[in-house]
């Protein structure tokens, strides 16, 4: 299973609408996901497993209490394989915003053979 299903998988459960990278719809509840691909576990001067650091942003109006979402992200992430999140707060006056990082490792699937 690639990194992006892993994680769609986690963030379904939220209930809650998906985006990976950017979103601009109307959507007032929803998260968006990015992530950076890191080559791990070299041998031979070659890769041979991603390491991924995991970005997902959770968006939401004011007033809304978060601590549900924030909580039950937080234990999706972990049990999909990733690290327990580190929760920064980005929101601005349009609405909340918090910021989930964590990291992910592929155990080696990821690089494959040489094709060449």
């Amino acid at each position: 299973m690639s990194v992006d299903q892993i994680l769609q998988t986690a963030l379904a459960a939220s209930g809650l609408p998906t985006y990976p990278n950017s979103y601009t719809g109307a959507d007032t509840d929803y998260l968006v996901w990015s992530y950076v691909q890191i080559p791990a576990v070299a041998a031979d001067d070659a890769p041979h497993a991603a390491r991924y650091l995991i970005n997902v942003r959770y968006y939401l109006p004011h007033k809304k209490d978060p601590n549900p979402i924030k909580l039950s992200l937080s234990w999706a992430l972990f049990h999909a394989g990733c690290t327990w999140p580190t929760i920064t707060p980005n929101g601005d006056s349009e609405g909340q915003g918090y910021a989930f990082e964590c990291e992910y490792t592929d155990g080696g699937g990821y690089y494959g053979t040489d094709p060449t």
